[in-house]
């Protein structure tokens, strides 16, 4: 009994920091795990585990051979086996077989008693000991790692001084112009091997740049793709730079990090401090750098997009609170002479529905709290803030007074990041970018507007039909009219009827309270996406370099391209919006397959290196069931939205008639009764709720909303309304784009 009790004690201290996939047991003694030897510096729970074994040893002497049992439910043949490990191979009750940095290594830290750089030099790559290399190296504060040439990044979730100071960055800027971070941010010396600098992502930002300067120097421009293809050994100088992760992940920084360095570079070039050729560049002060600032560097416009973005597409969600709830790709046009020259945003699958609800401990997107927090400092700043809030009828306004913003019950971040301050950088940014204050003030009425629009509620008409009408005595109602610059007769005549066309002619139709809530609901979200939209065209036609750097030919350019997008998502309810962001994640999953896989054993076939075939997953099927013509779920969708009369039931009942063989595909009588399916996704099953599936992928603009904007008195909102007004033309019932 006491043996047993022995036993679970050092199980629960394992289990309770990192993995066990291998249970070892003596005759005489309790488990020891098998690979913890090597560590110079003993972490809490390994001392612990070492002095329980110490007085084992005292107490008992341990038998010299060691018996371990397989305990894994994902390979039935061998869990539950038992083998037995001869004494030749024990050491101190430890098995070193995984102990990695017991092996010589050309590492820069497994000579120092740490995991390698490099998760290639893992002598048994599986995964505890990918988990017990990055958690290792977590710990100690390393929180990059390569595998190839490809950067893991474990988000540490505060500050590292000096991680990424002006000095870490000059390192990674002087050992890729000395001769050659490698491709991908390998950070190679002049003889191929990896030198002494650890994984970091200055080093592939590094390497895209060194690439494209080489791809430039050795006679290849971007935008001529159909050339460089006809040579396989060709270098591309266009690059792009994946990240990719889950929310939370750190996505949203290691962008603005990767774009900062970048244009970090194109400063260096544009003070004359660097010569043509990136072999011979040298690192430049920050004070000569700041002085071409001062000049209206468009590098300084650049990085003054992300704020701005920020605050309208971002938003605190349960993992995150900075997540960006959009899509954006970011291409930085680059001069042959290193010099940034422009740069344009694409942006993507934009969570409107953000507006309208969000679970709880989220919040709505950054904008709608920065304006309400925007008085709250002191000093200069504040008093001009405290004029906004006035500005936008919002004097003694929170955010616990709006509907939009105080439906989930939280109000604050958990990152320590105010409201205030980031409306203060949103300012910042939108006058370095190029927008005056006019055009600030109005573009901030916008979700000032909105607030006040969150809170109107509906009547019933007098005729006791079922029809409503706004409520006259709302007291968010003036405000609302005053900054849509709309009449009430106009907002109610957009809210609250519908028009329809019956045999070419008009029927005007008074609506109900709910489809009056949802017609609202609708106008809220159509103004908010153009508003967006209005933004990032607003950002793109600034970020030019005018006539500070020239023009440029095609040839003489090429793109450093940056793609930021949705981790893979699974919630308790999982909705359109994730369908779309997860089917976005098989493409990319696929890509990368093809990167790191299927392109590298081509290159073996090619160089003639002999080489055993690696079988890896291919997620091929999951994006047949998605994107297949004639049975895919998306197209599936697109028909029943063409179709008459068809709701978000029947295209479940037709999804699971024409996909239910499907091998990714699941789906239960309960799960079809509620309207709900799943689809095992390489990340794994996910179960969505098909409610508004239908009017999601429609995303129909509504022509009362394009008529309210139009009329309006504001010359914003009236801008807005042509855009939707071009863009309902430009859509079809098929688009699932949004």
């Amino acid at each position: 009994q006491q043996q047993q009790q022995h036993q679970q004690q050092l199980l629960s201290t394992a289990s309770s920091d990192r993995p066990i996939s291998l249970f070892a047991h003596r005759s005489n003694s309790s488990p020891i795990p098998s690979h913890e030897q090597g560590s110079q510096q003993q972490q809490p729970w390994q001392r612990q585990r070492q002095q329980l074994y110490q007085q084992e040893v005292e107490n008992d002497k341990p038998a010299q051979a060691l018996m371990v049992t397989i305990q894994d439910a994902d390979y039935p043949a061998y869990n539950g086996q038992t083998v037995t490990i001869g004494s030749e191979h024990v050491k101190d009750g430890t098995e070193p077989a995984n102990t990695w940095w017991a092996v010589s290594s050309s590492s820069s830290t497994s000579s120092h008693g740490m995991p390698p750089d490099d998760l290639i030099e893992l002598t048994h790559l599986h995964e505890p000991a990918v988990v017990h290399c990055l958690r290792t190296r977590y710990a100690a504060g390393l929180v990059y790692t390569h595998t190839g040439a490809i950067l893991l990044a474990c988000n540490p979730f505060r500050t590292y001084d000096g991680l990424y100071s002006e000095a870490t960055m000059k390192r990674y800027w002087e050992a890729g112009s000395g001769g050659g971070a490698g491709g991908g941010g390998d950070n190679l010396t002049d003889d191929g091997s990896r030198g002494s600098l650890s994984p970091h992502v200055y080093g592939v930002a590094d390497g895209a740049f060194r690439a494209m300067m080489r791809a430039f120097e050795d006679g290849h421009a971007g935008n001529n793709n159909a050339v460089i293809a006809s040579d396989t050994n060709a270098p591309f100088a266009d690059q792009s730079i994946l990240v990719s992760g889950e929310s939370g992940a750190g996505k949203t920084v290691t962008t603005k990090i990767v774009m900062r360095y970048l244009a970090t570079l194109s400063q260096r070039y544009a003070s004359g401090a660097c010569s043509r050729s990136s072999r011979h560049a040298r690192y430049t002060p920050a004070s000569t750098a700041a002085a071409y600032d001062r000049e209206g560097g468009i590098e300084q416009q650049v990085l003054q997009s992300n704020p701005i973005l920020e605050s309208f597409g971002n938003a605190r969600t349960v993992r995150n609170d900075n997540s960006s709830r959009f899509g954006k790709f970011i291409e930085m046009q680059f001069q042959r002479s290193g010099i940034l020259t422009s740069s344009n945003i694409d942006t993507y699958l934009l969570e409107k529905v953000r507006l309208i609800t969000q679970s709880r401990g989220e919040r709505n997107f950054h904008i709608f709290y920065e304006i309400l927090a925007a008085a709250d400092g002191g000093g200069v700043a504040a008093a001009a803030s405290q004029s906004d809030k006035v500005a936008l009828g919002l004097r003694h306004a929170t955010a616990e007074d709006f509907a939009m913003t105080s439906a989930s019950g939280t109000y604050d971040r958990r990152d320590g990041v105010h409201d205030v301050d980031t409306y203060q950088d949103l300012k910042d940014a939108m006058l370095t970018v190029g927008f005056s204050e006019e055009e600030q003030m109005g573009i901030l009425s916008v979700p000032a507007a909105l607030l006040f629009c969150s809170n109107l509620t509906f009547v019933d008409r007098r005729e006791h039909d079922g029809s409503s009408e706004l409520d006259c005595n709302n007291p968010s109602l003036p405000n609302a009219l005053d900054l849509l610059g709309v009449t009430g007769d106009a907002l109610n005549d957009a809210i609250c009827t519908s028009t329809i066309v019956v045999a070419g002619e008009k029927l005007r139709k008074v609506l109900s309270r709910d489809q009056a809530t949802k017609a609202l609901e609708a106008f809220m979200m159509a103004t908010y996406g153009v508003l967006f939209r209005y933004i990032v065209d607003r950002v793109n036609g600034s970020i030019t370099a005018g006539t500070l750097n020239g023009a440029s030919s095609a040839d003489d350019t090429a793109f450093i391209s940056v793609l930021d997008i949705f981790g893979f998502e699974s919630f308790e309810t999982n909705s359109f919006e994730q369908l779309c962001i997860n089917y976005c994640n098989e493409a990319l999953q696929q890509q990368f397959n093809r990167f790191v896989f299927k392109l590298e054993q081509q290159e073996y076939e090619r160089e003639g290196i002999e080489w055993s075939f690696i079988e890896f997953p291919d997620n091929q099927e999951v994006l047949d069931l998605i994107e297949k013509k004639h049975t895919g779920i998306i197209c599936i969708l697109d028909e029943q939205c063409r179709l008459t009369k068809c709701t978000d039931q029947t295209f479940v009942n037709k999804t699971y008639e024409t996909c239910e063989d499907h091998p990714r595909f699941i789906g239960s009588d309960r799960e079809k009764a509620h309207g709900c399916f799943s689809v095992h996704h390489y990340a794994g099953p996910v179960e969505y709720d098909s409610e508004s599936f239908l009017a999601k992928n429609k995303d129909e603009l509504p022509k009362e909303t394009t008529d309210l904007l139009l009329s309006s008195s504001k010359p914003l909102l009236r801008e807005l309304g042509e855009m939707l007004s071009t863009l309902s033309l430009m859509s079809s019932p098929s688009s699932a784009d949004n």
